[in-house]
C-alpha cells in the first residue's frame, strides 16, 4: 500500500522547481545595460544542482564581482577577464581555488573544465563550448 510522505507532498514541486530553475542562473557580471547576444561572451560551469557529478566546478569571482550562488554562468563583454573557480572532487571532498584569466570573443560560448586526479583538482581551464 503507498503512503504519501509529507515531505514529497505537492504542494513542495513549484519551490522545487523553481529552485531547480534558478540553479542554472545566468549572471551578469559588468555594469551597464545588457549586451545582445551577438556582443557578449557566456561562461559556464557545472550547474549548482550537480548531484552526482565527480568533479564539480563553481565559478565565484569574475574580474573582481563576486558571482551569485545559484549562477552557473557569467555573461561577459568580449575582452580580457579573471574569472576565480573552486574545482571540487566529489570522492576526496578536496576543494582547490583557482584564477583563470580569459580573453573572449563577442558572439561566444565557453565551458570550465578541470583536469583532475582521482583525488584532486590540478587545474581548472576555459574552452570554447
Amino acid at each position: 500500500m503507498w503512503r504519501k510522505c509529507s515531505k514529497c507532498s505537492t504542494r513542495h514541486l513549484p519551490a522545487c522547481a523553481a529552485m531547480m530553475l534558478s540553479a542554472c542562473a545566468t549572471e551578469r557580471a559588468y555594469e551597464g545595460p545588457p549586451l545582445p547576444a551577438q556582443e557578449r561572451a557566456i561562461v559556464r560551469a557545472n550547474p549548482v544542482v550537480s548531484a552526482g557529478l565527480p568533479v564539480q566546478i563553481r565559478i565565484r569571482r569574475a574580474d573582481g564581482r563576486d558571482v551569485g550562488v545559484t549562477a552557473s554562468k557569467v555573461e561577459l563583454p568580449p575582452g580580457r577577464h579573471s574569472l576565480v573557480v573552486d574545482c571540487r572532487v566529489t570522492e576526496s571532498g578536496s576543494v582547490r581555488r583557482f584564477t583563470v584569466a580569459a580573453d573572449l570573443e563577442a558572439g561566444r560560448r565557453y565551458r570550465l573544465v578541470a583536469n583532475t586526479t582521482a583525488r584532486n583538482c590540478e587545474a581548472v581551464e576555459l574552452i570554447v563550448d
